[in-house]
């Protein structure tokens, strides 16, 4: 498989970048709802914790988002660097279909089943 073209990186800049910003705002609206709008953690109800539950899936929400963050960051790196689009673990090109799916990716298919079962 052959190098992505100038115009297929800026294509996948516009749209990681778009997804930082979409991702920077979840980050901004979990962390209210986390911490409450005066940034402290809002109390438990006296029903049984359904505020305590929506404050922690708010956080682990939260630090999904974050991880994205740091993956979609990243890969605006290797844009710049001239290393997007090439796995990581193999050194061979990403099908073009996975990066539209998931932009960030930083290996193939097959290296990232490696990388999930703890082979990599």
């Amino acid at each position: 498989m052959k190098r992505l073209t100038a115009k297929e990186l800026e294509d996948y800049e516009q749209r990681l970048r778009a997804m930082l910003a979409a991702l920077t705002g979840d980050i901004d609206r979990l962390e209210q709802e986390a911490l409450g709008e005066r940034g402290v953690p809002q109390e438990v109800s006296a029903e049984g914790g359904t505020d305590s539950y929506s404050q922690e899936f708010s956080l682990e929400l939260l630090e999904r988002d974050e991880t994205t963050v740091r993956e979609v960051l990243s890969a605006l790196e290797r844009i710049k660097t001239g290393s997007f689009g090439a796995c990581e673990g193999c050194g061979s090109m990403i099908l073009k279909e996975r990066l539209k799916m998931v932009p960030h990716a930083r290996n193939c298919i097959e290296c990232q089943r490696k990388e999930e079962e703890g082979v990599l």
